[in-house]
């Protein structure tokens, strides 16, 4: 599977000064898509897309904006012969993802919440009070308040793709805090139920997505960023090409703009906002070609054991693999860190002809 992302028609109705300068990413972001998908093609990948209504438009929903289908791996696992996925995505990459196989795709918010125990743990004096479950329901509380509590709910599954690697009968899962380390240990058992496989799971401590900080491409073969992980005690002799001062250092200070300006910019009467300007102005004449040119991005797409999708040919890397017989295969991807989201990220593996 494929991303997919809105049509440059989708912010019609915004004010030209805001819109113009959107509808142009949407459009270059469709560019990049197809030539991704030809590219793909070539190599032999069938190829399917999550599907858009061309009649959605911004205006229609603005102080929210709505994630499009761009990154089906972020919540999406595919486990042995079957996809997981928690159904928190865009609705078109379920939908796509049950039109192409139903029976092994998994829902796993239908599965059974366990027992929540914050009630037993923080309120002792548990006479009077409400429980965990009276306050998902609206206990006493105003709705929208209820609404927040129960996304807030505990979670049965939390493994996609972008926060792990399946690597022979281990997942090696990233993992920001030990809060989840239950819900891992719960997301095992049903792994274990649906595919038959009892995987060895290992959480190593990750600063944001997996595949963003590091990527074995190859047995004993690895891209990472500097310093992100121990690999002497996770992968024990593989050789690792380390490539310091790159992404997320190199475009901080876009990254910093960007979170200044969100929920500001994207909204229609905003269009004398200096703020939104300024962000639009830097991202379109400077870091666009700045990280085509100059920033090397670990999230790529492995689509054999000969070839790597990577957004820019680092001269270091392409070295690297070839001393693996690896080659780099160059994928244009002009709006990475527009929308956060890289090769790997933008691609979901459904079905490798593997062992």
């Amino acid at each position: 599977m494929l991303g997919n992302n809105h049509a440059p028609e989708f912010f019609n109705g915004v004010h030209k000064k805001v819109a113009d300068p959107l509808k142009r990413i949407c459009e270059e972001t469709l560019e990049d898509l197809e030539g991704y998908k030809n590219i793909l093609q070539q190599f032999g990948v069938n190829v399917i897309q999550p599907d858009l209504n061309p009649n959605e438009r911004f205006i229609d929903n603005p102080h929210k904006y709505p994630r499009g289908p761009l990154q089906p791996r972020d919540e999406q696992i595919v486990i042995g012969n079957k996809c997981f996925t928690n159904n928190k995505d865009h609705p078109a990459i379920v939908k796509k993802l049950l039109e192409y196989d139903s029976e092994n795709t998994v829902l796993t918010d239908k599965f059974p919440l366990p027992e929540f125990k914050y009630n037993e743990i923080m309120c002792p004096l548990s006479g009077d009070w409400p429980t965990y479950k009276d306050y998902v329901s609206g206990y006493k509380l105003k709705d929208f308040v209820a609404q927040e509590i129960a996304d807030l709910n505990y979670q049965t599954w939390c493994i996609s793709s972008a926060d792990s690697f399946l690597i022979d009968n281990r997942l090696l899962v990233g993992i920001s805090d030990d809060s989840v380390k239950d819900t891992i240990d719960v997301s095992k058992e049903y792994i274990k139920q649906f595919t038959g496989l009892n995987l060895d799971v290992v959480c190593t401590e990750m600063d944001g997505h997996t595949d963003a900080n590091f990527h074995p491409v190859k047995p004993g073969v690895i891209l990472s960023l500097y310093d992100v992980h121990n690999y002497q005690k996770t992968f024990p002799g593989w050789d690792v090409c380390y490539l310091p001062d790159q992404s997320w250092d190199k475009v901080r200070g876009f990254l910093k703009i960007k979170r200044k300006n969100q929920g500001k910019w994207w909204l229609a009467g905003e269009e004398d906002n200096d703020e939104f300007t300024h962000f639009v102005e830097t991202w379109l004449q400077d870091w666009v070609g700045y990280v085509e040119e100059t920033v090397f991005d670990v999230n790529v797409l492995v689509l054999d054991e000969h070839h790597v999708c990577v957004n820019q040919m680092n001269p270091t890397v392409v070295n690297f693999l070839k001393k693996h017989n690896m080659e780099a295969v160059h994928v244009p991807w002009r709006h990475r860190y527009f929308w956060d989201g890289g090769l790997h990220c933008i691609t979901l593996d459904l079905y490798r002809e593997s062992s």
